[in-house]
């Protein structure tokens, strides 16, 4: 497990370390001559590697505490389900090493081996979902980011609008009138 997330931790290191040297690259205009900078995906997305602040940088605020609720929850699992795995897994040790029974956990003196055993794969299980939960939180903050800073300029004017509305259509094939809903989409 150790070994696959070192080599996950270097491949994302590598793909990334030619984009964060171009994230100070911003593009900057000139209206009436004054200078304005625009507001740059490149560098949301670069900031975003670290959670929160690609939200920061594209004044998200409100997403702040969703992005680091969900990443504080799975890393309070992961610590919580590693606890319990390994002290399922010193007891069962301790047993399959048939070691005496005044050395075992007061707590699971009335477990089987078996039950010991099946309740240490459960929480080996859950912290494994869990560090996978955090990741796909950490990404989905990164996705957001990027998405969040090429809406930036994005206008939604009041002009746009759709409505459902009633309509009665003709079948020639038949020769009747029959009702209907229109979805009526405004430009």
């Amino acid at each position: 497990m150790k070994k696959t997330v070192l080599i996950f931790c270097t491949f994302f290191i590598f793909n990334f370390q030619f984009s964060i040297f171009n994230c100070n690259a911003q593009e900057v205009t000139t209206i009436d001559s004054v200078q304005v900078k625009l507001h740059s995906p490149k560098k949301a997305t670069c900031l975003a590697l670290i959670p929160g602040a690609g939200q920061i940088y594209n004044k998200k605020y409100w997403k702040l505490p969703i992005v680091y609720g969900g990443m504080g929850a799975s890393g309070f699992l992961i610590y919580y389900f590693a606890d319990q795995t390994i002290t399922y897994r010193k007891e069962y040790v301790k047993r399959v090493n048939e070691e005496p029974e005044d050395t075992w956990n007061p707590e699971f003196t009335d477990q089987t081996i078996e039950t010991i055993l099946q309740n240490r794969n459960y929480y080996r299980r859950n912290m494994e979902i869990s560090v996978a939960a955090c990741f796909i939180v950490y990404m989905l903050s990164i996705l957001d980011a990027c998405v969040d800073a090429h809406f930036y300029y994005y206008d939604i004017s009041d002009n746009l609008s759709w409505a459902i509305k009633p309509k009665l259509d003709f079948n020639p094939v038949v020769k009747t009138i029959t009702p209907s809903l229109a979805l009526v989409l405004k430009f």
